[in-house]
């Protein structure tokens, strides 16, 4: 507007004084105004103005277009393309400002491509390690996968953003990577630890989050690893962190890491099924479970009981 109002202020006198120029040597010529002189030249400064503010309106509307085109861009709105027809400077303007944005969001849809292979890249390095892993104990094979999937789904039934899903999916498939420095026979070990032992045990998390660290896209995931097995009466290790003072991704990856344990068989116990698991995990809910996050889990596992199961082929 405040250029429109001000070639409006520019065209506008430029225009009107022929005008008034004219109509004064009128008046000279004829020695005063008579009506219709008066008349013509009223009609003539109308006709003055409207142009004047048809060629502002001219100038200043592509130029509008181009800026909500800008703005557009600004936002992220990749590939924005502005109307405008002139044939003339701003008419090149605007060409140009569309090939920029066509070339923006060609970029913009190459780089989400490439983060998304560098994304799945990373993934499947962090999936070989969980199964290298999971191989040093036969009991334990799939554990980090199936953590990392029951991890999502609460996270999903939750309604986290994509990336606290993102991060407990590298959590629940790297919440045990500590385990690297644990002898077999411990991991395996099917009577009770002993003291020594069990520290040693414990260490596993405070060790997994020292390993990843270093790892600048895995400083989200820390968190999860080191935390992993608090507890939400603060009765937990490595911190006794307690309530909301937990991390919600370790929260989440407890509650998934519990419920795997409960329905896997382990060297010290058999599988339990699905129903008594979830006796178990509900006589934990408020002591070692946060409570939301356990009636988040019950739900997905009630979802999981409800899906219809396909027939075995043949």
């Amino acid at each position: 507007m405040r250029l429109s109002r001000t070639l409006l202020l520019l065209v506008l006198p430029a225009s009107a004084a022929p005008i008034l120029l004219l109509g004064w040597l009128l008046v000279r010529a004829r020695g005063g105004v008579d009506a219709g002189a008066a008349a013509a030249v009223l009609a003539c400064m109308a006709v003055a103005a409207v142009a004047a503010a048809l060629v502002a309106r001219s100038v200043t509307q592509p130029i509008a277009e181009c800026v909500r085109g800008a703005l557009e861009i600004a936002r992220g709105r990749f590939g924005r393309q502005v109307s405008v027809k002139a044939h003339n400077e701003i008419g090149d303007l605007a060409y140009t400002f569309n090939h920029m944005s066509r070339e923006l969001a060609s970029y913009d849809s190459e780089n989400k491509r490439l983060i998304a292979a560098l994304e799945q890249g990373y993934l499947d390095t962090i999936r070989s390690l969980a199964s290298a892993i999971d191989a040093k104990d036969p009991y334990t094979r799939g554990h980090s996968q199936r953590v990392a999937a029951l991890a999502v789904e609460i996270g999903r039934a939750l309604r986290l953003p994509h990336e606290a899903i993102q991060t407990l999916e590298y959590g629940g498939v790297l919440h045990d990577i500590g385990k690297f420095g644990m002898p077999d026979a411990i991991l395996a070990k099917a009577t009770p630890l002993t003291a020594a032992e069990r520290d040693m045990a414990q260490a596993h998390a405070r060790i997994g989050a020292e390993i990843v660290a270093g790892v600048s896209f895995l400083s989200e995931v820390a968190p999860a690893i080191r935390h992993h097995h608090e507890r939400w009466d603060g009765a937990g290790y490595p911190d006794r962190l307690a309530g909301e003072a937990i991390p919600l991704v370790a929260r989440i990856v407890n509650a998934a890491d519990t419920w795997d344990a409960c329905t896997s068989t382990r060297p010290y116990q058999k599988a339990f099924t699905v129903d008594e698991a979830l006796c178990i995990m509900a006589g934990l809910r408020g002591t070692q479970l946060d409570p939301g996050v356990y009636d988040a889990l019950v739900a997905v596992i009630r979802g999981r009981a409800a899906e219809p199961q396909l027939s075995p082929a043949g």
